[in-house]
């Protein structure tokens, strides 16, 4: 079968279906000239965390779409550093698992009209004169442009041969019941465990509350930004494990990558927009759900704009996505998460931990907020004086 369309997209998790809706409910483009293309079948298992920070929420809903999956609150956050323990209340966004919210955003794409296909791989893809073709397990899909929305093992990067600029960030995750020494999570607060780093992770452990079975329970993991190979990474996370007293055997544990977003990384080609984590996401965080939503309304809004004006170059996507709040975010990510993890990050570790202020800034960072110039003055002079002491 052959399908032409407007725009395709390939990639049918947070940044597909949102790219999808944003053309249709935003742009005005009609929903039968926008195909997503999903290699798995709805609802699929998805290796993730499962955190939507507030501002991925709150584009979201701006979209009018409400969050209908089950779900825990992020009502602040813990840091743990060497000895130090700090707590910092401030609502993050919610804690969710993929194979649901994923599931519940195909569902309104499919109810707009929006041509969908799952279970349906890409296979191959090849320039026409006017566009794409592509090609699936079961179809032939033309299209004057093509959105890049498959994640970090993106076939569309691979087909196109788009060489990486960084090295993928490294990750294991589990869910379990809570156990006794769950404080955070009881709590609904999650836990950033800094002291994996000393062992040389690159990164942290987390213990974040979730839903399970309608039942409270907790997401946990390891994150290792990767500027180093670890090839222990699972050991790390056993031993973090086994100090709350959690057995190997008892969990599942799933591995995934992360790719994060850094300066010169390619956000677009003619006719070709790189969306969510086919660009890039948050390097500090591994966190990509609320950044894909996000860059998701910005690349309809210039594929709608490529449709009307013929101007398929796209060259105001990439320059708009890195002056954006969301872009700049990513940036200052990749910046900071060199500076925090790794053995000669110890000093800014114990700062997040111990001082008030850099938790604060922590949440509201997390979540989306700005900052505000007070706040960074006092960081500033306080994270300066606390590095001097080292």
């Amino acid at each position: 079968m052959t399908v032409d369309v407007d725009v395709a997209i390939v990639g049918g998790g947070p940044a597909g279906t949102c790219t999808a809706l944003h053309l249709v409910r935003s742009e005005g483009v009609a929903p039968s000239r926008v195909a997503v293309l999903e290699k798995a079948t709805h609802p699929r298992d998805k290796p993730c965390a499962g955190a939507v920070s507030a501002w991925g929420l709150a584009s979201l809903a701006a979209l009018g779409v409400p969050l209908d999956v089950p779900y825990a609150e992020m009502r602040g956050l813990r840091v743990l550093a060497a000895s130090l323990v700090g707590a910092h209340e401030h609502p993050l966004g919610v804690v969710v698992r993929r194979c649901e919210f994923d599931g519940s955003l195909w569902k309104r794409a499919v109810a707009d009209g929006i041509v969908a296909f799952d279970g349906e791989p890409l296979v191959a893809l090849a320039r026409t004169a006017g566009g794409w073709t592509l090609q699936t397990s079961k179809r032939t899909v033309t299209t004057r442009l093509l959105a890049a929305c498959d994640g970090v093992g993106s076939a569309v990067r691979k087909l196109v041969g788009i060489r990486e600029t960084a090295r993928k960030g490294h990750l294991y995750v589990a869910e379990t019941p809570q156990v006794r020494g769950d404080l955070g999570p009881r709590d609904g607060l999650c836990d950033f465990d800094l002291r994996v780093a000393d062992a040389g992770v690159e990164g942290y452990y987390w213990d974040f509350p979730t839903v399970v079975d309608g039942a409270p329970a907790v997401s946990r993991g390891i994150y290792h930004a990767n500027f180093s190979a670890r090839r222990d990474l699972k050991q790390d996370l056993l031993a973090s494990l086994a100090a709350r007293g959690i057995r190997a055997g008892s969990v599942r544990l799933k591995p995934f990558s992360t790719r994060p977003l850094v300066r010169g990384a390619p956000l677009r080609f003619d006719r070709l927009a790189l969306v969510g984590e086919a660009a890039g996401i948050d390097a500090t965080t591994g966190e990509g759900i609320a950044q894909a939503i996000l860059t998701a309304g910005i690349a309809a809004r210039h594929l709608a704009r490529a449709l009307r004006t013929g101007d398929t170059s796209l060259e105001g996507y990439a320059a708009e996505v890195l002056s954006s709040r969301v872009g700049r975010h990513m940036l200052q990510s990749a910046w900071l998460a060199r500076r925090v993890y790794g053995r000669r990050g110890s000093g800014w570790r114990a700062f997040l931990a111990g001082n008030t202020h850099a938790r604060e800034a922590g949440a509201r960072w997390y979540a989306g907020k700005p900052l505000g110039w007070a706040l960074k003055a006092r960081l500033g002079i306080r994270l300066a004086a606390s590095l001097a002491l080292e």
